[in-house]
């Protein structure tokens, strides 16, 4: 297969109009390895705390590798076939004009600058900055779906729910590279995610793409009794993020101090089967 045949290939793939898929991560974290059919691509992955004009940079690129044309300058993609036989690799390339923040010039010394900062940080340094973001992103969350810490019943729980979940549950590639950074979970998930992934988890929920059984859909996430319809509620430990699902009475009780919370008894947790649903948490 020649230049001009792997360009048509690629405007193939571009024109199925099927969503890019994240298939791995590098063990550095540094790479990612995506893939529109069968098709894939090695691009950069946006680190975590990257300056906002680098994660742009990255975004741009990242958009014209997926669709094969930057928005920004309008170059459009090229190849350069170097493999050979049933399975042949090529070298894309796009190219960007001299100011496009796309441009492998302009993105790869401040990819530099940025990864050497960081490692000349602490892990501690590098974890007291993933803190501050993650309590940003949860103050940028509706106030009354927020657990407050202070109240130490539901505070324990909560350290007792993510102590649990790092043991028993996955985490994706950037976090396995770089651990220092928000960790995101869905209860209804259960896998730590980072921002990037968590924000794609998220796409899918919306899509119902993320499916649970009935039963856990309307099951609280504190004290197990299936109560529908669950309201949405964030916790926040530390750089650990979790979004669920609780009863009204559990939320309401998360609001109040713990010596206050007269709960009358309840019922035991119902049994009930049904249709698959989204998780709307």
């Amino acid at each position: 297969m020649g230049e001009a045949e792997s360009k048509a290939a690629l405007a193939g793939v571009y024109s199925q109009g099927k969503e890019p898929r994240l298939v791995s991560v590098s063990d550095t974290g540094f790479d990612e390895a995506w893939a529109i059919g069968n098709t894939l691509f090695i691009i950069p992955a946006i680190p975590t705390g990257a300056p906002a004009l680098l994660e742009y940079a990255l975004r741009v690129r990242r958009e014209a590798t997926f669709t094969g044309n930057c928005s920004v300058c309008g170059a459009t993609v090229g190849t350069l076939t170097f493999g050979r036989g049933n399975m042949p690799f090529s070298h894309s390339s796009i190219p960007h004009r001299n100011n496009c923040p796309a441009l492998d010039a302009n993105i790869t010394p401040q990819l530099v600058e940025h990864y050497r900062d960081r490692s000349g940080q602490t892990l501690e340094q590098q974890l007291k900055s993933a803190t501050m973001q993650t309590r940003l992103k949860m103050q940028s969350m509706p106030e009354e779906n927020r657990i407050p810490i202070k109240n130490a019943g539901f505070g324990k729980w909560a350290s007792e729910f993510i102590d649990a979940r790092l043991k028993d549950s996955s985490a994706c590639g950037h976090l396995k590279g770089d651990v220092a950074q928000t960790w995101n979970m869905s209860t209804g998930d259960r896998s730590w995610k980072c921002n990037e992934c968590f924000a794609y988890y998220q796409e899918l929920v919306r899509k119902g793409e993320a499916l649970l059984s009935y039963e856990e859909e309307h099951t609280c996430d504190h004290c197990r009794l299936f109560a529908p319809p669950l309201e949405t509620v964030m916790i926040r430990v530390d750089n650990f993020y979790i979004v669920g699902g609780m009863c009204s009475q559990c939320s309401a009780e998360s609001q109040q101090p713990a010596k206050s919370i007269q709960r009358p008894p309840r019922g035991k947790k119902g049994k009930r089967r049904g249709k698959n649903g989204r998780k709307r948490r």
